[in-house]
């Protein structure tokens, strides 16, 4: 444009770039029009500076502190480590003899030199009913372990994750900085005190209620039946959308930067915007149920080696008890009761098939950049009480004080099968769509939070709040040959009842956060994973991986020290 023309860029991006658009009071769909089309502007921005932006993010919180031990509570994970200190709760595999249960142990296996959990040498139900070997989410995954807080308390340690430095971006918001997505981020269902989110720059936290998706684009112009608002605004929805056209064209052929590239792709805009959100109806229940489909027909799967292959039959003992949600009490398990029974009706944990299938939704329509999903507790579990002879449907809580070694590890085995198998069919979806020469889960970064792993006992009776001994573990198609694993454990445990090792964090050599990590070393990895132009933990706890052309690299070694 000539000297002489006033627009300015920020004018373009800011107000609607053609005559009369102030005149307007804007309705939802007016609305999302707008962001719509500056969305594309700054996208092909980025696209001519080569600034891609952050990548898409998706916080997975596991509210309860459940027993990590069988997915990413990694302790022994290379053949150079010294030996465990053995301690019950820490088991990944079932010890028969005699063609019964009787007893437990940590039991790991190798791949791609990596020493993994023996769950991981099963396979899972994909969406078509097949089965698929959960090594597929290995190449994809980080292990972030050895960190702590020193405090206890579900909401603190919760938080302290999401947010471990005041006066800069939580993590979620750290992603929502550098997006100009339509709704930049989201958090489905409320967190309350277990979440917490800063944007330095002010982008918005939408914390959405009832069914997700259609709460969230409400008055967005959905599908027919009235479940979605707007549909009577049909004169205006057109003249925005028009007038959103015009905005797009009149940039197209401007000389600003990232003009070629919008022009190459006003017809791409233009259809999604004309597409609007008229495809709820047919995308939403079908997603959801494929979604619980392959949860729960991996958590119920039966015969599965070192697990459920052979009979559960309790001794009496305490390695049988189970901390239910009825009473906030202990069950221990009947010695006439098998305990495989217990797993063959569980349910989709809480919101995990919705929360997936929502995140599928706005991620493949470039609508959302970061979101907080949760996953609840394992429910529908049949379990036999002991004291009563009583058999009876159960939630097993995942605040697990009374949850013994034998039926803690089919639980969370279990359990920890449904979010692997959703998040396998999460990367399917998002594997089918091309960004420029990539591919959607590329661009993608999924970490999974609990406030804490567990302080095991040593007796095998339960285990009790670890917040010493945290980890998260982090999924992404920028990772590639995976799996991998940083941070420092102690091989012994922290006295009393609770020896062996279990993940207590230890410090790492030549790290610039002296002593045991805290949460900020967590966070300023998974930023790294993000790609934000600048990490704002780096100064306090540098990254422990950088990842250059699909190549992650570990920058420091775990051990286990002692």
């Amino acid at each position: 444009m000539g000297d002489g023309n006033k627009l300015s860029r920020r004018g373009f991006i800011a107000g609607g770039a053609v005559a009369g658009a102030a005149a307007l009071v804007p309705t939802p769909l007016e609305r999302l029009l707008n962001v719509l089309s500056s969305g594309f502007i700054q996208q092909a921005q980025a696209e001519a500076s080569g600034n891609a932006g952050a990548r898409n993010y998706i916080n997975i919180l596991m509210a309860g502190g459940p027993m990590r031990y069988a997915f990413d509570a990694w302790m022994r994970t290379n053949v150079n480590d010294t030996m465990l200190d053995f301690n019950p709760m820490v088991a990944t595999k079932f010890v028969n003899s005699g063609g019964r249960v009787v007893g437990v142990e940590n039991a790991t296996f190798n791949y791609n030199g990596v020493l993994v959990p023996h769950m991981f040498s099963h396979s899972v139900f994909n969406s078509a009913g097949a089965q698929r070997p959960l090594t597929d989410l290995l190449n994809h995954m980080l292990v972030i372990r050895g960190f702590g807080t020193g405090f206890d308390g579900h909401p603190f340690n919760a938080t302290a994750q999401q947010a471990p430095v005041g006066g800069v971006s939580s993590v979620l918001g750290l992603a929502a900085d550098y997006s100009s997505k339509t709704f930049e981020a989201v958090e489905w269902p409320e967190r309350g005190d277990f979440g917490t989110y800063t944007s330095s720059k002010g982008k918005a936290l939408n914390k959405v209620t009832g069914n997700p998706l259609y709460s969230l684009l409400e008055g967005f112009g959905g599908p027919q039946g009235g479940r979605v608002k707007g549909r009577s605004l049909k004169d205006r929805n057109r003249d925005a959308y028009d007038l959103a056209q015009a905005r797009l064209r009149a940039y197209a052929q401007s000389d600003f930067n990232g003009s070629t590239v919008l022009a190459k792709n006003l017809s791409n805009a233009s259809e999604l915007m004309k597409k609007g959100t008229g495809n709820l109806d047919g995308y939403w229940n079908p997603a959801v149920a494929r979604y619980r489909a392959v949860i729960e027909n991996s958590m119920r799967q039966s015969g599965l080696m070192g697990i459920s292959d052979v009979p559960m039959i309790s001794d009496g003992g305490a390695y049988w008890g189970v901390h239910v949600a009825d009473g906030n009490r202990r069950l221990l398990v009947s010695s006439d009761f098998d305990l495989r029974e217990s797993v063959k009706n569980m349910t989709a944990p809480g919101s995990l098939a919705e929360g997936l299938a929502l995140a599928e939704y706005v991620l493949k329509e470039n609508l959302v950049t970061s979101l907080n999903l949760q996953m609840g507790d394992p429910a529908n579990v049949i379990l036999k009480d002991a004291a009563n002879g009583a058999q009876a449907v159960h939630t097993a809580i995942k605040d697990m004080h009374e949850t013994g070694a034998i039926p803690g590890l089919l639980i969370t085995t279990a359990y920890y099968r449904a979010l692997a198998a959703g998040l396998l069919e999460l990367i399917d979806q998002l594997k089918k769509v091309q960004t420029n020469s990539t591919n959607l889960w590329s661009e993608t970064v999924v970490q999974v939070i609990s406030e804490f792993n567990r302080s095991a006992r040593a007796n095998g009776t339960g285990s009790d709040h670890g917040f010493n001994q945290m980890v998260t573990s982090v999924f992404s198609g920028a990772i590639q040959k995976g799996p991998f694993v940083v941070g420092n454990i102690q091989k012994s445990g922290h006295g009393g009842g609770y020896t062996g090792t279990q993940g207590i964090g230890a410090a790492i050599d030549d790290y610039n956060q002296k002593g045991r990590p805290t949460p900020t070393m967590a966070a300023s990895t998974v930023a790294a994973l993000l790609r934000v132009p600048k990490n704002p933990y780096e100064n306090l706890a540098a990254p422990l991986v950088e990842l250059n052309n699909g190549q992650l690299r570990v920058l420091k070694t775990a051990k286990i020290v002692g």
